[in-house]
């Protein structure tokens, strides 16, 4: 460096949310066994529940319980962790951990009522509703991780 040469200034280090692996898969499973729990006790409530009262077989319960969990955690997996990761990178400059629980409740309820919509379910917004589940069970995941998610200082990136 010689005289007179102008040096860059130092930039201040940013403050970062940081999901690591273990708040992510811990979030993962919250909120796919809050959406599975669900999906359960309306199935119980919608099939299981009239069948006994009417004294009919309610076997064709079982195979609609075991059929609602392989596709709530095939959406988790296929839809709902690859939008958790997506969004909790967005927000990594965001500091409150509120905005987060908000986001992680609208963002994943408007993208199952989108892709709801596009598979033929409809664009009524009374479709948010069941979808809204969705997005409740988002929120309370990234509520359950909120401590296991550190703020980090980002290092100063090298010249």
């Amino acid at each position: 460096m010689a005289l007179g040469d102008e040096t860059e200034p130092q930039r201040a280090p940013s403050h970062r949310v940081v999901l690591d692996s273990y708040a992510f898969i811990k979030g993962w499973l919250v909120a796919t066994s809050l959406w599975t729990g669900v999906l359960l006790i309306v199935v119980v409530a919608a099939y299981g529940v009239p069948a006994a009262n009417e004294g009919s077989r309610s076997g064709y319960v079982w195979g609609l319980l075991g059929m609602k969990v392989l596709y709530s955690v095939g959406i988790s997996l296929v839809v709902g962790a690859p939008l958790a990761w997506i969004l909790a990178y967005l927000l990594r400059p965001v500091r409150n951990q509120s905005i987060h629980i908000a986001a992680f409740f609208a963002v994943p309820t408007l993208a199952f009522w989108g892709l709801g919509s596009v598979l033929g379910l409809g664009w009524q917004p009374l479709l948010l509703l069941p979808w809204a589940t969705v997005g409740a069970a988002a929120a309370i995941c990234r509520w359950a991780i909120r401590k296991d998610v550190p703020h980090r200082v980002a290092p100063l990136p090298l010249a």
